[in-house]
Parts: C-alpha cells; sequence; structure tokens
C-alpha cells in the first residue's frame, strides 16, 4: 500500500525522534560517568578553592572566599613546581616527538632488524608507570648499575648522586619518562607514515628530490595531523606527571623535582589542606 506523501512524511519524523530517543538512552551511561566522575568534582574542586577544610569532617567547611589563591600565588614552592612543570613538559614534548619520528623513519625504511626494534621499543608503554619508576630508581642509585659501569670504564672516580643532586634530578625523571613513551609516539607516526601516498613520494624522487629533502618537505608536512595528536598527548601525559616523581624523587632534594601533581598531593594528604590544593588542582587543569 504506497502511501501519501503527508503520511510518509510524519513516519519519517516518527522514526527519527524514536532514533533520536534510543541515542539519548545509550548515551546516558556515558553521560553519567561523565558527570559523576569529571563534572562533579571539577565542581567540587573549585567550590573548595574557596573554602578551608582538612579534609576530614564535611561540618569543618569554611569558606573563605579567595584566601586559598593568596596563599598558593604566594607561595615560593609553587612557583617552582610550576616551573619544574614546564620544564617537564617542554623538554618532554619535544624529545617525544623527535624520537617518535626517527623510530618511526627507522621501521618504515627497510634497515635491517626493524620488526624486532618495533616490537622491543613498545614494551616500556605496557609497563607500570611504578615499575618504571622503581627500575629506574635502581639504574640511578648512587651504587646502582650506571654508576657501577661508569666506575669500570673509568669515566667516574666516586658515585654520581643522581637522585640526590637538584641539579640532575630533574634530568633523571625525564630520561625515565621519555624512555618509557618514546614507543608509543613511534607507533603514532608509524601509523601516519602508513597513510602517506606512495605517489606523492615517487613524484619527488623523479624530480630529483634525495631521501633527506623528501623527509623534511614530503614526509614531514603530511603528518601534522599526526604531530598535532602527539604533541597534544604528550603535553596532558606531562602536566598529569606524578607517579615517576613521587618514587624517584619523592618531590627532591629539596624541591628539585617538585611539580604540580605533587604539590598538589602534598596539600591535601600530607599538610591536610584541601583549599589550596583545589587551587593547585585548578591551575594544573586550566594549563
Amino acid at each position: 500500500m504506497r502511501l501519501s506523501a503527508r503520511e510518509g512524511l510524519y513516519l519519517e519524523r516518527t522514526i527519527s525522534a524514536r532514533k533520536r530517543r534510543l541515542g539519548r538512552l545509550f548515551t546516558l551511561p556515558a553521560l553519567l560517568v561523565y558527570i559523576v566522575f569529571l563534572l562533579l568534582p571539577i565542581l567540587a574542586t573549585v567550590a573548595l578553592s574557596l573554602c578551608k577544610w582538612s579534609g576530614f569532617k564535611l561540618s569543618q567547611i569554611k569558606y573563605i572566599g579567595f584566601a586559598n589563591f593568596t596563599t598558593v600565588f604566594s607561595d615560593k614552592v609553587f612557583y617552582t613546581a610550576l616551573i619544574n612543570t614546564f620544564l617537564f613538559v617542554s623538554v618532554r614534548v619535544v624529545f617525544l616527538n623527535l624520537l617518535g619520528l626517527a623510530g618511526a623513519l627507522v621501521i618504515d625504511s627497510k634497515a635491517p632488524g626493524r620488526h624486532t626494534l618495533k616490537t622491543i621499543i613498545f614494551i616500556p608503554c605496557l609497563l607500570s608507570s611504578v615499575i618504571i619508576g622503581v627500575m629506574w630508581s635502581r639504574i640511578f642509585d648512587a651504587y646502582g648499575i650506571l654508576n657501577n659501569i661508569l666506575a669500570k670504564i673509568r669515566v667516574i672516580s666516586s658515585p654520581i648522586m643522581w637522585l640526590g643532586d637538584a641539579n640532575i634530578a630533574m634530568i633523571t625523571i625525564l630520561v625515565a619518562s621519555i624512555w618509557q613513551w618514546t614507543g608509543f609516539n613511534v607507533l603514532m607516526y608509524y601509523a601516519g607514515l602508513q597513510g602517506i601516498s606512495d605517489e606523492i613520494l615517487e613524484a619527488a624522487m623523479v624530480d630529483g628530490a634525495d631521501y633527506w629533502y623528501r623527509t623534511l618537505h614530503v614526509t614531514i608536512p603530511q603528518l601534522r595531523p599526526v604531530v598535532t595528536m602527539s604533541v597534544l598527548w604528550n603535553l596532558i601525559g606531562g602536566f598529569k606527571v606524578y607517579d615517576l616523581v613521587a618514587i624517584m624523587t619523592d618531590a627532591g632534594p629539596n624541591y628539585a623535582t617538585e611539580v604540580l601533581a605533587t604539590y598538589t598531593y602534598r596539600q591535601a594528604f600530607e599538610l591536610n589542606k584541601m583549599g589550596t590544593a583545589s587551587v593547585s588542582a585548578i591551575v594544573n587543569v586550566v594549563l
């Protein structure tokens, strides 16, 4: 039986409305998770930033306005944490992208051992950051394997305090973090290389472009979406760093490796100052 145009339009609108209702129903679980585990904590953090609270009894919450902001922004340790965070993020982003691109180019080439490299380089990504932190702590220990090797080849005569020297402690954490996540960046760039048309590269070869010219002027420009994603991913990961710092140096020595995440934790769970911790958390989220 044929439907009239009016009946057909009504039926189409009814089906469309049912699909919308079904779509809302399917997104409801994800929406609830988003509200409970992200939106409400953010709102609670903003509210606590205006209050004084030790974190124990809700009845002790006291509104004090912007006093917590004044306290945090006049704290020298906070600015140390802020500078260290920016330093960590900047160096991490640069090295992870450079090493990721270099590793992807090696794997994408016909170099011998590239399949083995592809497997080995991704293993650290599968390990817990706690394991990474403990492992590199042992390597950088005063009597660890690194100092032993350097002593054996007579590069040093006395142990280097890699984790106890304020001038180099942050470098040790950067090494551990870069080692852990290089494989993930290699994987992203390698996937991007597979999306580049062979015709473009062949055209460049026909025009007489050598390997390095093709890489700089053809390959890398084609990887701009991957570069953007990799930079954003590494920025977010850098600002969230906590576990490696807590395990390897505990933000020491003398706050030399203090970052925003460890500063927030210290304010909240060691000093029981939920208000100032919330301010620090807000700064990190905004960044």
